[in-house]
């Protein structure tokens, strides 16, 4: 980013974050620092990655958000190596660690995108639990990224998200989640598991309009792959990998690739549901194992499902749920 290592030194120094249970806690660095960087690649500065996307890359610290950090166009934010965690309040801001920048008459797919974002340890609640105030951790999604195209999130670890989802993808054309760990879970005891997904694959629909139009758009060449679905070391599992509970009518998700994933300890593993007609839909060469009382593998077409293919699952015990109108592109996969 062109600064030296005295002067991001200083600026650690600067932005500490003070906090009565210092001698419990890390010492934190502001997360208003990787801002700054994110700020940086926007205005076009420092260096670029193979697909022309300027990285914002902080020093390794341990930092402490409270607000979202808000990415922009053409960025790649690297934070391999780093520990992000949250101490957001219960008002005031939008409840996600990471939010792409889109203006407010943006719909479709027109907010700036070819995003990137590597690695880094995530974890939403942790400081919570750490100053014994853990039941004030609020619900909240990790990574968001909505009404934009051409996105990449690798090697993330992502620990114990709150009622809601690790990664939610929400109006995204091309979008790649790969070689993430997505490890435990705090269930919303007032919902149930049917809103459980590590990677919701979303719409905006009201609620659901993080920013933008809620002009229910939907998802569009969307690839999983490589990822582990896993409890951490002290929740449990997701309800499920992935999949969607938000639908607009006359809409649908489509071209959705989930491959080579491992799911384990979660209560569920890897559901495609169709509330209208969707298409081409590929689970193959997952692992799921250790799952509960939801679906290891299931397809269920309330509407058509038009191109499904379901092979090569390593699933234990095995089951594999087919219900209602799918066509398969090949003899589906069967215990």
């Amino acid at each position: 980013m062109g600064h030296t290592r005295r002067a991001f030194l200083g600026a650690v120094g600067a932005m500490a974050v003070a906090t009565p249970l210092a001698h419990a806690l890390p010492n934190y660095v502001s997360g208003r620092v990787i801002q700054t960087a994110l700020n940086n690649a926007r205005d076009g500065k420092g260096p670029r990655d193979a697909a022309g996307r300027y990285i914002a890359k902080p020093g390794k610290a341990t930092y402490l958000l409270t607000e979202p950090l808000i990415i922009h166009g053409n960025t790649h934010l690297d934070v391999t190596g780093i520990r992000i965690v949250a101490r957001f309040p219960a008002t005031g801001v939008k409840k996600t660690m990471v939010l792409n920048a889109v203006a407010a008459s943006t719909g479709g797919y027109g907010a700036p995108g070819n995003i990137a974002i590597t690695g880094g340890s995530w974890d939403p609640t942790w400081d919570f639990f750490q100053r014994g105030v853990g039941h004030l951790a609020p619900p909240m999604n990790v990574i968001t990224l909505i009404h934009t195209k051409n996105v990449a999130l690798t090697g993330m670890t992502i620990y114990n998200t709150k009622h809601w989802h690790a990664i939610e993808l929400n109006a995204i054309q091309n979008g790649l989640v790969r070689d993430c760990s997505l490890l435990g879970w705090i269930a919303d005891p007032k919902q149930g598991l049917w809103h459980g997904e590590a990677v919701q694959v979303d719409l905006p629909n009201g609620v659901t309009a993080w920013a933008g139009k809620a002009d229910g758009t939907p998802c569009r060449t969307i690839v999983l792959r490589g990822n582990t679905c896993d409890k951490s070391g002290s929740q449990l599992g997701f309800g499920q990998f992935t999949g969607s509970h938000t639908a607009h009518p006359g809409v649908t998700h489509s071209d959705v690739l989930v491959e080579a994933n491992t799911v384990t300890n979660c209560e569920g593993g890897i559901y495609v549901k169709s509330a209208e007609a969707n298409r081409t839909v590929v689970i193959t060469g997952n692992k799921v194992s250790g799952t509960r009382t939801r679906p290891r593998v299931g397809v269920r077409a309330v509407q058509p499902i038009s191109d499904v293919v379901v092979s090569g699952n390593a699933v234990t015990p095995c089951s594999f749920s087919y219900v209602g109108d799918v066509a398969h592109r090949s003899p589906p996969q069967q215990c």
